[in-house]
This record gives structure tokens, sequence and C-alpha cells, in this order.
């Protein structure tokens, strides 16, 4: 009987010292930038808003879009998800690629800071104004995005 005991008093210990599990949360993201082809406006650049989910579960788009013909995009997203998204943006160009087939794809990590709870997102990442000529490490070509 003490054994018994024992062994409840254990699984009601470990049963409430468990981290409970967060509820799903919409989560925003806004960001906002111009892209230069050395000094001219890189027009017409795809541009992806995404999740990065890691393992099996494929990433989340959050928006995607074009430049404008002065190399502007502004792109805002949600998704819903039980722990802190994860936003990296993804730029599509030709800038600088001479004749090799596919694109450039250029993939990098957005700040936290900037992810906002609720039906709207309430600020903005301004990545400012990137020129695509410069070669990033770990920058790969994409023909299917």
């Amino acid at each position: 009987m003490l054994a018994l005991l024992i062994i409840l008093f254990s699984l009601v210990t470990v049963a409430t010292s468990a981290p409970q599990q967060q509820q799903p949360a919409r989560q925003n993201y806004r960001v906002r930038g111009t892209l230069m082809c050395g000094k001219t406006p890189a027009k017409d650049v795809r541009v992806k808003l995404v999740d990065d989910d890691f393992g099996p579960d494929p990433d989340d788009e959050l928006d995607s879009g074009y430049t404008d013909a002065n190399g502007f995009f502004e792109l805002a997203g949600f998704t819903t998800e039980r722990t802190t998204i994860d936003p990296h943006l993804k730029f599509y160009h030709d800038c600088n690629d001479g004749i090799t087939p596919c694109q450039r794809r250029w993939k990098f990590e957005l700040p936290n800071h900037y992810i906002t709870r609720g039906n709207e997102p309430t600020k903005f990442m301004d990545i400012g104004t990137w020129n695509l000529e410069a070669l990033l490490p770990g920058e790969s070509h994409d023909c299917q995005h």
C-alpha cells in the first residue's frame, strides 16, 4: 500500500510540474524596404515573408509580392502558432548574375521583436536599402519559388 501511495504521489508531482502547453496565437509581421541593382532600382524582384519552420513542418508563407518600379516592397502577414514564429525574408533576383540559369536566392532571418499579436501588425521592420550586387555567403540559386 505504501508503494502504491509513493507511485501515486510521484505521478501527481510529475503531472503538476510539467510545463503547460501554450495556446495557439495569431502572430503578425510587417517588413518593408528598397532593393537596388547597383544604382538602378531592382524592379519586379520576387520577395517572400515566411515563418521558417524546422523539421518536417513546411515553411508558412506569410506574404509575397514583387518590388515596384522604384525597387520598393512592403509585405505583411500572419500565422497561428503555439511557439514564436521565426520570420525570414527571401529575395529571388538576377542582379549581377550573368547568364547563370535560375535566380539568385537570398534568405535571412528577421528580428523577433517586430512580431506582434492580434489582428493587425502594429510594428514594422524597415530593412532600408539593399544593393543586390553583393554576394552573400551561402546564397543559392532557385528555379522554383
